[in-house]
């Protein structure tokens, strides 16, 4: 008998390929523990990767949680009881979960005739991605030969059209977005993410794979086309929420990585994306943003392009607050460093440490308040380890509440991906003895910024202390006397030198023509934007409604 041994080099490459991805998308990830978060399943541990971040599931889970028009939660419909996007603005209205906001209805329609393009949408199937295989090019390129016949595409006109939906801060974005997160046909895979917890993972995952593939130095490995086949595998609708670009190495990836997944003939995912900005905004001034332009055009060709001007500013609508902040005030005459603030302090970080410590699933908050009770064990120095590295946690009572002050939080070089990863390790978080803030201490403002970014868009909470309320810690560096006092001269002058009528944040999104006053620290547009969003966000993070919920 003649045996052909290119037929059995072939079998049994393709054998180790298929073994190599089921121990690929199985074993790394059976012995972790999973919990359930909205309509995703997040794999958690102390060690946070890339690959964990971004997993997702088909659409039959249970509940889903929404922001509330512009500020609280609400649980969406239950899978089983499938309805559609206006059906289920309906419910949260008739249930007065939601106000009823005629803008935020006339967006439904949208929302309603994609949920009705993708009942009866068929994805492309694509290959599984190789990218734990440690494949030699003559490996891929037979693994290429098996699987271009497997492969489907579909016509252009066969794939739903996205939603591209931008307007002000507080205009009821994200709660639309989650709205229609909860109501995707139970068919079609999907994954919800902040855009800025997104670029964290491609930036992780690139750089694993570059390694898993490198096998030696005579050829590069291009890991976007891998990356696009995993998220491919992974959901067939995108959700953004926050869309922005800012850094450059971030627009050229997106730009090669959302032309492969966007693309009807290659992917064809399915983008819903929230930002502040319309598409032709994104990365303004940007360095070399000739290059990124493309990818502009793509996302107006490939999402329906919405305006989201509501009326009502749901920031501006009085809630009751709490008081997870404190500091000296003018009126009590005390100092900082005075025997009765330290007494204030020390009984303030204690009081909402235990609260947070407590596990609120089995008792009535205001019986929990009264009684106090808290068996959550304190640790000091507690270690994580974060993209390989040890992270160590000062005082904390995991995964409810960890302690920092504000010089151990943002007075060392920390990135996003620790923000991130502390966000998804605790429910809740006290930072102490935050220090007024000058334009010399730019970079602790960026990271207090980041951080903020990170709690606030997975639902942490936040008490902390300070020299003065969250709007006045922004001083010039001559009226301080010292970290926590400002000299008897100084004066709010800078305020009044700002011209609201010409100024965009004041003029365009909204802010106070004090927060844009306080912004002027940053010369980049994109950086005072998020500095005033973060004054808004702690606003909306003393709120009664949000400290319960």
């Amino acid at each position: 008998m003649i045996v052909n041994k290119n037929i059995i080099r072939t079998n049994f490459i393709k054998n180790s390929i298929q073994y190599t991805l089921r121990y690929h998308f199985t074993a790394r990830e059976r012995t972790l523990p999973r919990i359930k978060n909205s309509t995703t399943i997040l794999y958690t541990s102390p060690t946070i990767t890339g690959q964990r971040l971004f997993y997702s599931t088909k659409s039959n889970a249970a509940t889903s949680t929404i922001e509330e028009n512009g500020g609280g939660t609400t649980n969406a419909v239950a899978d089983d009881d499938v309805r559609t996007p206006i059906e289920e603005y309906d419910r949260l209205v008739r249930i007065n979960r939601l106000r009823d906001d005629p803008h935020q209805r006339s967006i439904i329609s949208s929302l309603s005739n994609l949920y009705e393009s993708l009942k009866y949408y068929t994805p492309p199937s694509s290959s599984r991605s190789t990218s734990m295989s440690k494949l030699t090019d003559i490996k891929r390129k037979f693994l290429n030969i098996f699987n271009q016949n497997k492969a489907t595409k579909v016509n252009e006109t066969d794939v739903p059209v996205g939603i591209y939906l931008y307007g002000d801060v507080g205009c009821g974005k994200t709660m639309l977005m989650d709205l229609f997160y909860s109501t995707i046909p139970s068919h079609l895979s999907k994954k919800r993410i902040h855009f800025h917890q997104f670029m964290q993972y491609v930036h992780k995952r690139s750089h694993e794979i570059i390694k898993e593939h490198h096998l030696d130095d005579k050829k590069d490995v291009d890991s976007i086309p891998i990356l696009a086949n995993e998220i491919s595998q992974i959901s067939n609708i995108l959700c953004f929420d926050e869309f922005q670009v800012t850094d450059v190495a971030d627009a050229m990836i997106l730009r090669r990585l959302l032309t492969l997944l966007l693309s009807p003939d290659k992917h064809g995912i399915v983008l819903f994306a929230t930002s502040n900005r319309s598409p032709d905004e994104l990365y303004i001034n940007g360095v070399q943003r000739e290059s990124f332009i493309p990818c502009i055009e793509l996302i107006k060709d490939r999402t329906k392009v919405i305006l989201l001007d509501s009326e009502v500013d749901y920031r501006k609508i009085p809630r009751p607050m709490s008081s997870v902040y404190t500091y000296p005030t003018k009126e009590s005459g005390l100092k900082w460093d005075s025997k009765e603030f330290n007494e204030i302090k020390r009984a303030h970080i204690k009081e909402w440490y235990d609260y947070f410590a407590q596990d609120r699933r089995h008792q009535k908050r205001k019986d929990r308040r009264q009684k106090g009770d808290n068996n959550a064990e304190k640790f000091k120095d507690y270690s994580l380890t974060i993209w390989g590295r040890e992270f160590k946690v000062p005082l904390c009572s995991p995964p409810r509440v960890a302690q920092f002050t504000f010089k151990e939080l943002c007075g060392q070089p920390l990135a996003a991906g620790d923000y991130l990863a502390l966000a998804n390790n605790f429910q809740a978080f006290i930072i102490t003895d935050i220090p007024y803030l000058t334009i010399m201490m730019r970079d602790e403002v960026r990271r207090f910024i980041t951080f903020l970014d990170a709690v606030y868009d997975n639902g942490c909470k936040l008490a902390t202390t300070g020299a003065n309320d969250f709007t006045s810690l922004f001083v010039e560096p001559e009226d301080i006397l010292n970290d926590y006092e400002l000299k008897d001269s100084h004066s709010d002058d800078v305020i009044d030198k700002i011209d609201g009528n010409n100024d965009e944040l004041v003029l365009k999104h909204g802010f106070s023509k004090e927060i844009a006053a306080k912004s002027h620290i940053f010369a980049k547009d994109e950086e005072r934007f998020a500095f005033a969003r973060a004054l808004s966000r702690l606003s909306h993070m003393s709120s009664t409604d949000w400290v319960t919920k």
